[in-house]
């Protein structure tokens, strides 16, 4: 067995982590008392200069006379800058009185003030109303909020952080409406995101990333959250048309942070936290176990009046010394291991169960804790021509599982440079490499051997080595030394899997500015992906089962490139303004994996190492690459700062695809009308903005294979009358070239809103969008010597509502209190199958219906039961050849005829949700914050088994399970394997519904008194408790793990135990120096 450090280990291990945390924040603390000067022209000044400038105080506050903290204050046209601290106030020496400084930040209006004869300049900044002139970024280009007519979602850098996310993804987990999250276990990181529902059946449903400008296929793992300046989220086909046949599942733009003018700020962020599973699997204790076999072995008799009697054909009333008499105990004494358990029980004459020897093995798989370390460090400044901004980054979790962990380290380098009046360039560099090792997995391990009585070597009183040639992790065996299975901690020690992703993301900019209103913008980007795969299985392991060790090597490294040329033009004559962008575009992406076996391996300490000396050996490679070429054109039209409208068509062509359908058009149109800049509403004391929008426009999906419309070989050998033969090549897939592009046509209408002085703002949004030509699989003759071939025939069409709500609930100068509430619905439904006809059952899929959906038979809430009621509806049944049996499970009879067959299964339900909502408060006084954050999916179905039969080694779960005197329950009466009955898996289907406190997050500021003697603008240190509490009715461990599973051809994924969370407690620190 694996042994556990011992608990004063463990501490003095945690206590080492604190400590050099603590030393980190005490290094950065003391390098903050160091005066950081941007060396630059001026900027550098002796102390007689400095007698001859002006010294500037004052305070910051908004239109409610609260202060303000982080106001940027820079001196126009230098690098000299400063932040307010959390009272509002700032002090600023400047140049001379000719000095104008500059008081600037998000979603308010910036104020310019010319210094002259003033030594104290208090400003009061007026905010935008609902940030209306806040930047989005609307790809090629950005606008400001109140111009916007597309559904686009904005997620600024603090909402980000807000919950302190180890990913991109999970920063987003709840903050947009229409956009579904979906978390995968802590070591893999993974997470499905679906935008407005799925629409494809075979190709990828998941969102186009765009960084800073250049699609990315995928990586975003890679990315430290830290460096994200923003997120906008393009839901409705207006907003994401201009990304043509990638635009179809959305677009997310990810947008980094930028240097910026002035002083040069230094920010520190770190966190270590503890994690502990929220809920285990409810497994049977050993003297449980043994209750619930011997129930098995029971047999009873009815009366038909709700009486029963212990049938004596298979009875046993109490426990005796004679086993052979006793069905169910014959169960366990056929194992000589299990039997000599039961005799300690019964060592002193009387059945004592707290002599049963045991083990739980769930638990043994698990750490007491989880634990997770991570620094981020970032320095950004500049001046009016040269802005850098440089960042570094280290995670390190260890995982609750034995043997998983999961490290990350991530740079990046930001540089933008003026090169004149008219031309700017500069460029961003993203380097990241995470290495994991996921193991072999708690379910894969831990499921076959969940017998409570079999004990590792080492326990329970057994040596250590059972029998020679056994090392302790080996096989279990009884005390004859006869094997009985493999220990499975001997698969956590000698499976190893080992992971590695290095990724580079760049993007080289420069524009051109030849005169007011027009701008030239040329973008190249590359990225680069290597993924490196390394397995070993030892010959102890089950994987190798006890023969000679294997290994292999997966290694793919990817790669490509994008060059954009971008032309906008910009002008506003009178009530007029026109926007005009001309985009072309090029890609090319490229795949090379390589994969390297060897079995039978001389040493096991080589690991994947030399599989060259292996006496087996095996390698494969392959080549895949796509290009694609684009040209887009999109006008933005405004009238009075009322009237909107943006257009734009996108014209895509792939080499995906065959001749004649390579080139294909996405268009898009959108009005939008600003009803509070109308006369009768202009001034309103209520309606602060108020704004229509309506869109419509096609995207498409590209994820077509790069190969599907040519006819492609394989290698293989021809024997002829050689024993050698001859490699040759055969067929492997028809040529298709008809494939074209799915489509999707959506529609959207909204609303943009805020009341009272923006007090309550928000966005309501209806959609209707439907997906055509999807590639769908069509069986062939066999004639032709294939079995299917992919063809665009299919439909599905998905509409639904979205509300997001921000109110501003209490605002003092000392408290205040905000809410952001997010709800979407999602109704999602194949419209047209490849058969033509309203069902596939080979797929699961059905018209009228979502794309994963469940069909079968559908069982009672409880099984049937001994009661005369039940009695007679079970005769009826068993008058047809049912031959049912009380405590079995009780399928639903649809069409009401005394017989379950085919006609009575039905459409159970979707693992998808028909419904999600959040809630976010935030509550500020004085120099405490708080968070709290709540999120919630509901109408979705999970598919679980959690194994209730005695079936070989299996441990059953704890269950209040059936006797004639427990009948109010859902669980069958115990059955051995050789009476299971029919149809049990209807019994497998649970709610998912769940609602979950994320996130609780308690912050303190120090008073700037005390930073700024040490050189230090900012420090705040947080404490949180993540996933604390979940309300479900789902007896597994976590629902939201059933929406993180993915399709597998025609079988929808069932949910297993691994996609854990868990309570994580965390301790933080931000400082800016």
């Amino acid at each position: 067995m694996v042994e556990k450090p011992s608990k004063s280990i463990r501490f003095q291990k945690c206590l080492k982590k604190i400590f050099l945390i603590c030393g980190v924040i005490c290094l950065l603390l003391l390098q903050g008392t160091i005066q950081v000067f941007a060396l630059k022209g001026s900027d550098i000044r002796t102390s007689e200069d400095l007698q001859q400038k002006v010294g500037v105080t004052g305070t910051i506050v908004d239109a409610r006379n609260i202060p303000m903290a982080g106001v940027n204050v820079l001196e126009k046209g230098t690098t000299n800058g400063v932040i307010t601290g959390a009272d509002g106030k700032y002090s600023i020496t400047v140049l001379s009185q000719k000095s104008i400084l500059v008081f600037s930040f998000i979603g308010y209006e910036s104020q310019e003030v010319t210094v002259g004869n003033q030594t104290v300049i208090n400003v009061a900044l007026q905010g935008s109303v609902t940030g209306l002139n806040e930047v989005v970024v609307t790809g090629y280009g950005t606008a400001k909020r109140k111009d916007v007519t597309g559904s686009i979602a904005s997620v600024k850098s603090d909402a980000l952080m807000a919950n302190a996310p180890t990913t991109i993804q999970r920063a987003l987990l709840g903050k947009t409406a229409g956009v579904l999250i979906a978390q995968g276990n802590l070591v893999n990181s993974t997470a499905t995101i679906r935008v407005r529902g799925n629409r494809s059946v075979t190709a990828t449903n998941d969102p186009l990333f765009v960084v800073d400008g250049i699609p990315s296929t995928g990586g975003m793992e890679t990315i430290n959250p830290s460096d994200v300046e923003s997120i906008e989220i393009l839901k409705d086909a207006s907003a994401t048309a201009i990304y043509g046949s990638r635009g179809a599942n959305g677009v997310i733009i990810v947008t980094t942070k930028k240097g910026q003018a002035g002083k040069v700020i230094v920010e520190y962020d770190g966190y270590y936290s503890l994690g502990y599973l929220n809920r285990f699997r409810k497994v049977f204790n050993v003297s449980e176990y043994v209750d619930y076999v011997r129930e098995a072995g029971r047999k009873y008799t009815y009366d038909g009046n709700g009486g029963f009697a212990i049938d004596p054909t298979g009875v046993y009333g109490s426990l005796t010394s004679d086993y052979s008499e006793d069905m169910g105990m014959t169960y366990f004494t056929n194992d000589p291991y299990v039997k000599q358990s039961i005799d300690l029980a019964w060592a002193g004459g009387n059945y004592d169960p707290s002599k049963l020897r045991g083990f739980d093995w769930q638990m043994a798989g698990y750490r007491d804790y989880a634990s997770s370390q991570n620094h981020s460090i970032s320095i950004r400044g500049g001046s009016e021509s040269t802005k850098v901004f440089i960042s570094g980054s280290y995670m390190n979790l260890s995982d609750i599982q034995l043997q998983s962990f999961r490290k990350r380290y991530t740079l990046r380098l930001n540089l933008d440079q003026n090169l004149g009046k008219w031309m700017t360039m500069g460029g961003n560099i993203n380097f990241g490499y995470i290495d994991w090792n996921g193991g072999k997995g708690i379910s894969t391990i831990f499921n076959p051997l969940g017998n409570p009585f079999y004990s590792p070597p080492g326990t329970n009183g057994l040596p250590d080595v059972t029998q020679t040639g056994d090392i302790k992790y080996g096989i279990i065996r009884n005390p004859a030394g006869e094997p009985l299975a493999t220990n499975p901690f001997f698969d956590l020690e000698g499976i190893k899997n080992q992971n590695k992703n290095q990724r580079l993301l760049t993007n080289l900019y420069l524009i051109i500015n030849p005169f007011k209103g027009l701008s030239y913008r040329a973008n190249f980007g590359y990225n680069m992906n290597v993924t490196q795969n390394q397995h070993f299985a030892s010959k102890f392991s089950t994987e190798t089962n006890f023969g000679n060790p294997v290994a292999y090597q997966n290694f793919a490294f990817d790669y490509g490139w994008t060059m954009e040329n971008i032309l906008s033009y910009n002008r506003s004559l009178g009530s007029h303004t026109i926007g005009l962008t001309a985009v072309q575009s090029s890609e090319k992406f490229v795949q090379e994996p390589a994969r390297a076996t060897g079995s039978s391996l001389p040493m096991e300490a080589q690991l994947w190492y030399s599989l060259g000396s292996a006496s087996t050996q095996s390698a494969t490679s392959s080549y895949t690459q796509w290009t694609m070429m684009s040209w887009l054109g999109r006008v933005n039209y405004s009238f009075r700062d009322r009237y909107l409208l943006t257009a734009s068509i996108r014209y895509d062509g792939s080499s995906r695809l065959a001749t004649g359908h390579k080139w294909v058009a996405f268009p898009s149109a959108a009005l939008a009308w600003r009803l509070s800049e109308e006369s009768f509403l202009k001034g309103n004391s209520v309606i602060d903005n108020l704004k229509l929008r309506f869109g419509y426009g096609v995207t498409g999906n590209s994820a077509v294979s790069p190969y599907s419309t040519v006819g492609t070989t394989i290698a293989s050998r021809y024997n002829f009358d050689k024993a050698t033969g001859f490699m040759g090549f055969a067929p492997n897939s028809l040529s298709n070239p008809n494939l074209t592009w799915e489509k999707t046509a959506q529609y959207n209408a909204g609303i943009d809103f805020g009341i009272f002085k923006s007090r309550i703002s928000g966005a309501i949004d209806f959609y209707w969008q439907l997906t055509t030509d999807l590639l769908m699989t069509r069986s062939l003759p066999s004639v032709s010597g294939f079995t299917s071939i992919v063809q665009n025939v299919g439909a599905t069409e998905n509409k639904g509502l979205e509300i997001s709500l921000n109110t501003v609930n209490i605002t003092t100068s000392k408290f205040n209190w905000t809410t952001d509430l997010t709800f979407s619905t999602n109704k999602e439904e194949v419209t047209k199958l490849a058969t033509g006809l309203p069902q596939d059952l080979v797929n699961n899929w059905f018209v009228g219906y979502p794309i994963d959906t469940y069909y079968g038979y559908m069982a009672y809430p409880k099984v049937w039961g001994c009661s005369k009621e039940d009695m007679a509806e079970l005769a009826k049944f068993n008058a047809n050849g049912m031959n049912a049996k009380p405590g079995e499970i009780r399928l639903q009879d649809l069409n009401g005829d005394y017989k379950i067959t085919d006609v009575d299964r039905k459409i159970i339900g979707s693992r998808m949700p028909k419904w999600s909502a959040s809630l976010a408060n935030t509550f500020k006084y004085g120099p405490f914050d708080l968070y709290m954050f709540l999120y919630g999916s509901f109408g979705q179905m999970i598919y679980w088994n959690p194994g209730t039969f005695i079936i070989g080694r299996y441990n059953s779960i704890r269950n209040d399970y059936w006797t004639p005197t427990n009948q109010d329950t859902k669980w069958l009466k115990p059955q051995l394997d050789i009476q299971m009955p029919a149809n049990v898996d209807a019994m497998y289907y649970w709610s998912g519904d769940f609602l979950k406190i994320s996130d609780i997050t308690l912050g303190y500021t120090l008073p700037n008194t005390l930073t700024e003697k040490a050189g230090i603008q900012n420090i705040r240190i947080y404490t949180k408790v993540q996933d604390p509490y979940m309300w479900t009715n789902f007896e597994g461990i976590d629902p939201e793990g059933a929406m993180a599973q993915t399709r597998s051809g025609g079988t929808i994924a069932t949910y297993g135990d691994a996609p854990f969370t868990m309570r994580t407690y965390m301790f933080g620190i931000n400082v800016t120096f």
